[in-house]
């Protein structure tokens, strides 16, 4: 049965029930024309279906409430089936945001697409998200690798410049030690020297000093070899007086006569040997009176 067919089974006396009954013939006949310029179009859709019809059944199809007065038969325009108030509700259209009666099923399903069109979005936004992570991951691993590889070889580097460094280290710590050793031994030799030199010092001292004595030694002995010159000349000057006034004779007995008893002693030891020659004072050459004296010193 038809929403055109439906009519009252009783009779309205009342006429408040009778003003109620023709609103309600207007809002139906007002919903019949609304109706038939509705089903001029197809319905929506939830998916892009096509080919969609309007149906026209006498009860919801989702809770079976037939439609009457009271009940009012409405069409989902997504689904085309004919549904009641309580399972129906309006909602912005998708294509010129007026307001669109739909079904709660198709209302259900195009928020189940929705939420699964966000949700598709969000898994694209996600894996694009991920990708451009995986991307970032790989270019900073491949960064973080090639950083690895640089610290690896610069710590390679640092590893062979702190072995040479330690290699000239102890190079120079062994060359510094051997400059020590040399210097305690230059030190050791500088002291000796120093000591010889004080040495030689000492002994050029000593040496100046006996030298200054042996020098005066040589002038006192050549002031005393002056002096015994000088003796000798004038004491083979005396031999020589001495020896023109002894000559010409005289006799020995005579000479013992003016000498002392040691002079005679030593004249006897001289001329012992020519006492019994002629008994005179035989003549003396120079050089023995000179070394013996004269008998006048005596």
């Amino acid at each position: 049965m038809s929403m055109g067919d439906q009519s009252p089974k009783s009779t309205i006396t009342d006429p408040r029930q009778l003003e109620s009954f023709a609103d309600t013939q207007n809002s139906f006949a007002s919903s019949v024309t609304s109706s038939a310029s509705l089903f001029s179009q197809s319905p929506i859709g939830l998916k892009g279906e096509r080919n969609l019809e309007w149906k026209h059944d006498n009860k919801c199809y989702i809770c079976n409430k037939k439609f009457n007065l009271t009940t009012r038969r409405h069409h989902c325009r997504y689904c085309g089936n004919s549904i009641c108030k309580d399972h129906s509700l309006k909602r912005l259209s998708d294509e010129d945001q007026k307001e669109t009666r739909i079904c709660v099923n198709c209302d259900r399903e195009l928020i189940k697409n929705e939420i699964q069109e966000e949700i598709q979005a969000e898994i694209a936004k996600l894996q694009l998200e991920a990708q451009q992570g995986r991307d970032t991951n790989e270019k900073l691993y491949k960064e973080q690798s090639e950083k690895n590889a640089r610290v690896n070889e610069l710590e390679e580097e640092l590893t062979r410049a702190e072995r040479i460094q330690r290699s000239k280290e102890q190079e120079l710590q062994n060359k510094l030690q051997e400059e020590q050793t040399k210097g305690e031994k230059a030190r050791e030799k500088v002291d000796e020297l120093r000591k010889a030199l004080e040495e030689s010092h000492n002994s050029e001292r000593d040496i100046n000093d006996k030298c200054n004595e042996a020098e005066n030694t040589l002038e006192k002995l050549k002031t005393e070899e002056e002096t015994l010159k000088d003796r000798k000349n004038e004491l083979t000057q005396q031999i020589e007086d001495l020896n023109k006034r002894l000559k010409g004779s005289l006799p020995l007995d005579q000479v013992r006569n003016v000498l002392c008893q040691r002079c005679v002693g030593r004249l006897n030891q001289i001329y012992r040997p020519n006492l019994f020659n002629n008994g005179a004072i035989p003549e003396e050459d120079s050089e023995y009176a000179a070394s013996k004296g004269s008998i006048y010193d005596k």
